[in-house]
């Protein structure tokens, strides 16, 4: 299924940035921790499709992530009644007042209370001096095998980014560490992708053939869960395709400016 996101862009390239390298992180209210808009029941539909086409691509749990999973559903769930148009019918099914579309809550699992919304949803647990991916629901993965990542480290699976260690290793681990549970935070991600595919994976499909390209950005969401400690790492998706883009004059031009400051390697692996 393919992405064009109903909602104007959220997030322009920095005419100035010489790195894929920065964190970028911003306090995030926890009202705004979710995103919910007119592109739900798309996103919806997306993730019951590729459930049913490939499970062990877009889920993964270990078992020892139950807990975390279920604290998560229930905080989910409170957070979407307060902050956003859902409720609780006579049927106590959860639903989305604008859409329509309803759940059953006492299924808890990630799997379920990923439908929800649109992100997909990693959980992260603690592994010593670093945290371990525990559960994962990812529909809309930016080349990103999740069947290689559950269970490795957050060193491990952010391996392919060039650089990755000697600029952010240490720095991340630190966030990670030190996030509280009442502050979470958001950075914003970006990346040039073929085709407007929102499960894209350059391993499974021939890109080759795809001219029109997209201006992919992720809003990406950290917050501790208080009880068991564990992290939710949220991931929303937007796709704006260029000829959109390029309506905003400081698009191209910024775009133009990366490519000369970045590295060759980070260019390939943003897909410049």
């Amino acid at each position: 299924m393919q992405l064009r996101s109903k909602i104007e862009p959220i997030f322009f390239p920095d005419a100035e940035q010489a790195t894929v390298m920065r964190m970028g992180l911003q306090p995030l209210p926890t009202a705004q921790w979710m995103m919910v808009d007119a592109d739900l029941p798309q996103f919806y539909a997306h993730k019951l499709q590729q459930h049913e086409l490939h499970i062990e691509r877009v889920f993964q749990a270990l078992p020892q992530s139950a807990a975390a999973q279920e604290e998560f559903a229930q905080m989910l769930q409170k957070h979407l009644e307060r902050d956003h148009a859902y409720m609780i019918n006579e049927d106590e099914k959860l639903v989305h007042t604008n859409s329509q579309l309803a759940w059953d809550t006492a299924l808890t699992d990630l799997w379920h209370s990923s439908l929800w919304i649109q992100e997909d949803i990693c959980i992260l647990e603690s592994s010593g001096d670093s945290y371990c991916l525990t559960a994962a629901s990812v529909c809309s993965p930016s080349n990103w095998k999740l069947e290689e990542k559950i269970g490795r480290t957050v060193d491990v699976i952010h391996g392919p980014v060039p650089g990755y260690q000697d600029a952010m290793g240490a720095k991340v681990n630190r966030l990670l560490i030190g996030l509280k549970a009442d502050k979470p935070v958001q950075r914003l991600n970006w990346s040039i992708q073929p085709g407007a595919d929102m499960f894209w994976r350059a391993d499974l499909k021939d890109y080759s053939d795809e001219t029109e390209k997209f201006w992919r950005v992720e809003r990406q969401t950290l917050r501790r869960l208080p009880k068991t400690q564990a992290i939710v790492f949220g991931i929303r998706v937007f796709m704006h395709s260029f000829e959109i883009m390029s309506q905003y004059p400081e698009f191209q031009g910024n775009i133009a400016n990366i490519l000369r400051r970045l590295p060759p390697e980070q260019k390939t692996y943003k897909n410049l």
